[in-house]
């Protein structure tokens, strides 16, 4: 049996052979099942991508509104029908009339109360987190529990003392009542760099201890640029936090000539929301944004870089 089918093969296929290509029906192709991964990943990219256009229109809206009349603020149009820039003139005009340098003194008066404070706060809390993570002192767990007891009260509730105390300290007259508070650390980032501190193995401080170095040595050489993602990361959200702080400007900044970007922005529409002031405090806002979004876009692909590097390395 097995030698007549071997024997009618070569038969089958000379007779397939001579029958013309135009008349010869296509093997039948196998069905592939598509793989389920790749369907939620299309569903999950589709999601994603939409939410991101929600989270997108709202600035998309600020940009165009910032181009329009005000008669045209809030018509049913997106886009205006006469394109103007009357509300960036407005803007500088308006600034300038409410302290001298206008709108630039008020970028430079944010920048006075961030970086500073972002650089310092950063480091002073980088060193009481490695102090509770590594280091070993009586009551470190109690004091560490003291410590996070006073995320728990509300800034509403100590507003108006520090606000008196303050002004007889005569600090109300400038930024420093808002800046040097701010020197003493965050209780929020010594809790999330105390844990990164925690994941690394003591093994390798106390190696650096071996080897003759000292406490302040073994964190600044060893540890800290193993935490580096995370103090990237917190001062990227220290900065946004202190940039687009109103309320401690607005308690402690009694002098005009220290305003920051959200006390102009907050001036510039003091009428109660007219229609005739939102253009221009729309203008300011989109400038404030600026800075923002260019420290997020620089330091961004660092900082997952950073972590995956980090991740692979461990």
């Amino acid at each position: 049996m097995s030698e007549e089918i071997k024997t009618n093969a070569p038969v089958e296929a000379a007779e397939a052979a001579a029958v013309p290509a135009e008349m010869q029906v296509p093997p039948a192709k196998e069905k592939r099942a598509i793989p389920t991964k790749l369907i939620w990943d299309i569903v999950i990219t589709v999601l994603l991508a939409l939410g991101a256009v929600i989270m997108l229109f709202p600035f998309l809206w600020m940009v165009l509104a910032t181009m329009k009349p005000w008669t045209e603020l809030y018509t049913d149009s997106l886009f205006p029908h006469k394109w103007v820039l009357t509300s960036y003139a407005d803007m500088w005009k308006g600034c300038n009339q409410m302290m001298k340098g206008g709108i630039i003194r008020g970028f430079f008066n944010s920048l006075l109360t961030t970086v500073p404070v972002v650089l310092v706060q950063i480091v002073v809390s980088a060193f009481a987190a490695y102090a509770f993570a590594k280091l070993e002192f009586k009551g470190k767990n109690v004091i560490f529990l003291l410590f996070l007891a006073t995320m728990m009260i509300p800034f509403s509730v100590i507003m108006l003392p520090q606000a008196w105390l303050y002004g007889q300290m005569k600090l109300t007259q400038g930024p420093l009542a808002i800046i040097i508070p701010k020197f003493f650390g965050s209780v929020g980032t010594v809790f999330f760099l105390r844990q990164f501190f925690y994941s690394i193995p003591d093994s390798i401080s106390e190696a650096a201890r071996l080897d003759g170095a000292s406490y302040t040595k073994t964190f600044l050489s060893v540890l800290l640029p193993l935490v580096m993602p995370a103090l990237a990361t917190q001062g990227i959200l220290s900065f946004i936090g202190n940039w687009n702080d109103f309320l401690g400007p607005l308690l402690f900044v009694r002098s005009r000539d220290w305003y920051t970007l959200p006390l102009l922005i907050n001036r510039l529409n003091n009428n109660g929301g007219s229609y005739e002031q939102v253009p221009r405090a729309l203008a300011a806002s989109l400038i404030s944004l600026v800075p923002i979004i260019v420290v997020f876009a620089v330091f961004q692909k660092k900082i997952i870089g950073s972590i995956v590097f980090s991740a692979v390395k461990g």
